[in-house]
C-alpha cells in the first residue's frame, strides 16, 4: 500500500469516528437531558405522614424523569395545617381541618384516604369490647381500676392521651369525650410510638392511637379493642361504621398548580389509592372531584 493511499484512509477514518460522536448522527446516541428538580415541601401529622411517605416514594419511582424530591415534614394536624397558611409548606396532609375550616372556606382541601382512632390497651387485657361511654367514663377519671369492667388482676388504671393539635386526640376528643374533662391523672404521651409502647409494657394502661399504625407486625403487640362491637378495620372505617372513622386531607392555600398538582391528582387517584390501602389506611371508594394532572 502507498503511502498516499495509507494516509487517505487514515484521514477517512478519523472523519468518521468524529462524525459518529457528534450528536443526532446515524449510529450515536440521543442524549438524555434531565429536567430542572421540583421540590415539593409536604407538612404532614403523625397519623398521616406513613401515607404521605409511601405516595412520595412510589411517585418517585413511577415517575423518575420528573425529577420530583419531596421534603417531608412531621408534625401535628395544625401545625401542618399553619405551614401550609404561612408559606413554609407547599402542601398539608392533616387528620382534622384548621378549626374554623369544617366547610373549607378560605382554603383549598381535598380528601386523601380515611383512617380511624383505635383504643388500645395491652395484650394481655381480656376485655374486647367496650361502649362509647365506657371509653369516655375511663377517660374522664370514672375509673380507678380494671375489676369494675370485668378484667381483675390488672392493677390500677392508666390513662394516657396525646397533646393538644394531634389529629388523634382532636378527633377522640370530639367523638368519644364530647365535651366530658379529662381525669386529672390523664397522662399526656408526644408521639404514636411513645403510646403504643406505652400500653405494651403497662398492663393496666389504656390509650388511643390511628388504626392504620396497628398492624400484625407491630413489635411490642398491643390490643384493639371494639367500640360498641365495631373494630376498627379499613373496611369498617371506610364505610363508616366505626364511631371514629375519620377522613385524611390535602389542603393548601390555594389549589395546587404544576407538579404539585399532577401529584395531588395522582395520589387520590386509582393508583394512589392502592398505595393507601397496602398502607392499612380506607382508600376512598369514590375519589372526589381533584385536580386533572397536567401535560
Amino acid at each position: 500500500m502507498s503511502h498516499a493511499l495509507r494516509s487517505a484512509l487514515h484521514t477517512g477514518l478519523i472523519f468518521l469516528l468524529a462524525a459518529a460522536a457528534l450528536p443526532g448522527c446515524a449510529g450515536g446516541e440521543t442524549p438524555t437531558i434531565t429536567p430542572p428538580p421540583v421540590n415539593l415541601r409536604i407538612a404532614a401529622d403523625a397519623a398521616v405522614m406513613p401515607l404521605v411517605q409511601a405516595l412520595a416514594r412510589t411517585y418517585t419511582q413511577r415517575y423518575p424523569n420528573v425529577n420530583v424530591r419531596f421534603a417531608l415534614s412531621p408534625t401535628t394536624s395544625s401545625g401542618a395545617a399553619g405551614s401550609a397558611a404561612d408559606g413554609q409548606a407547599d402542601l398539608a396532609a392533616v387528620s382534622t381541618l384548621p378549626e374554623g375550616q369544617a366547610g373549607g372556606a378560605g382554603l383549598w382541601m381535598a380528601d386523601l384516604a380515611m383512617d380511624g382512632v383505635a383504643v388500645i390497651v395491652h395484650a394481655a387485657n381480656p376485655l374486647t369490647n367496650l361502649t362509647t361511654q365506657q371509653v369516655r367514663d375511663i377517660f374522664a377519671g370514672a375509673y380507678s381500676d380494671w375489676e369494675a369492667l370485668g378484667a381483675p388482676g390488672l392493677g390500677d388504671m392508666q390513662v394516657a392521651v396525646r397533646e393538644d393539635g394531634d389529629g388523634a386526640r382532636a378527633i377522640f376528643d370530639r367523638v368519644v369525650m364530647g365535651g366530658a374533662p379529662l381525669g386529672l391523672d390523664a397522662v399526656v404521651l408526644s408521639s404514636i410510638d411513645v403510646a403504643m409502647n406505652y400500653v405494651a409494657y403497662q398492663p393496666g394502661a389504656i390509650t388511643y392511637a390511628p388504626s392504620s399504625r396497628i398492624t400484625a407486625t407491630v413489635v411490642p403487640p398491643v390490643k384493639v379493642l371494639s367500640i360498641d362491637g365495631k373494630t376498627p378495620s379499613p373496611e369498617s372505617v371506610g364505610g363508616g361504621a366505626y364511631p371514629m372513622s375519620h377522613m385524611l386531607y390535602f389542603i393548601a392555600p390555594r389549589e395546587p398548580q404544576g407538579e404539585l398538582r399532577n401529584f395531588v391528582a395522582w395520589a387520590v387517584g386509582e393508583e394512589g389509592q392502592r398505595v393507601a390501602a397496602a398502607a392499612n389506611y380506607a382508600s376512598l371508594t369514590a375519589p372526589p372531584s381533584t385536580p386533572t394532572p397536567q401535560p
